[in-house]
């Protein structure tokens, strides 16, 4: 495998792991938004150990993503490959600011009292529609290239793209929930939102990959033609 190939591969398949260890570790009993802050104190005495694994995790996480949008930007034209990047780069930052504030409340959750743990975990808890925006100009970034009569991406995967501009932009009223499935950081961000970034990632990766290989044969017959006509 071309190493250009393995560190997009190793990057997406990363990301997926820390992602996937980093929400494991917080359990199902996690505090939410509908949590009472003598709630958040009592989970974060209980549980400090897996709030410092899911900020532990969040760390590599941030650096996987952000080594998958530079693979994939530098094969996108301008200006389109610094609208993905950009989109990447805020995605990765606010998921580093999420796991901050959660390793902040396990350090020493005895001395807090109920309100301040509440408003402090209010504040990542809006992460989920916030960072909507980073997600939405990722994939704005590559719809423009699956249409038109010189498309750059195959139409699959601008419809993906379509889909998850379109899911992530929904998902943004969020802001405005406070119970249920439309909460900050709740079922709609976490799970709905989440597996539709996994997918969009996995296909980005996938024609990643192909263009890779379409650059590498390119690359390769330009090299044996400039030796036929040296040869010559």
């Amino acid at each position: 495998m071309k190493p250009s190939r393995a560190i997009l591969l190793i990057s997406v398949v990363g990301w997926i792991v820390f992602y996937v260890v980093g929400f494991a570790a917080l359990g199902s009993s996690v505090p939410t938004i509908e949590s009472s802050g003598q709630e958040v104190i009592d989970w974060f005495m209980e549980n400090p150990t897996n709030a410092r694994t899911y900020a532990w995790t969040a760390a590599f996480a941030s650096f996987a993503v952000t080594v998958f949008g530079a693979q994939v930007a530098a094969l996108l034209p301008r200006p389109h490959r610094y609208i993905l990047f950009g989109g990447v780069l805020g995605w990765a930052i606010l998921g580093q600011a999420q796991a901050w504030f959660w390793a902040g409340l396990a350090l020493h959750p005895e001395g807090l009292d109920p309100a301040t743990a509440r408003t402090l975990l209010n504040i990542p808890a809006y992460v989920g529609p916030i960072i909507n925006g980073s997600t939405m100009t990722m994939a704005a970034a590559v719809v423009p290239l699956g249409f038109g009569t010189s498309r750059m991406i195959p139409r699959w995967l601008a419809w993906l793209s379509v889909a998850f501009f379109v899911e992530q932009a929904v998902e943004t009223v969020t802001v405005f929930g406070q119970s249920g499935f439309i909460a900050p950081g709740g079922t709609m961000n976490v799970y709905l939102g989440g597996v539709i970034g996994v997918a969009w990632v996995i296909g980005v990766m996938y024609w990643g990959m192909k263009r890779l290989d379409a650059a590498a044969a390119e690359a390769s017959a330009a090299a044996t033609s400039r030796s036929d006509v040296t040869s010559a």
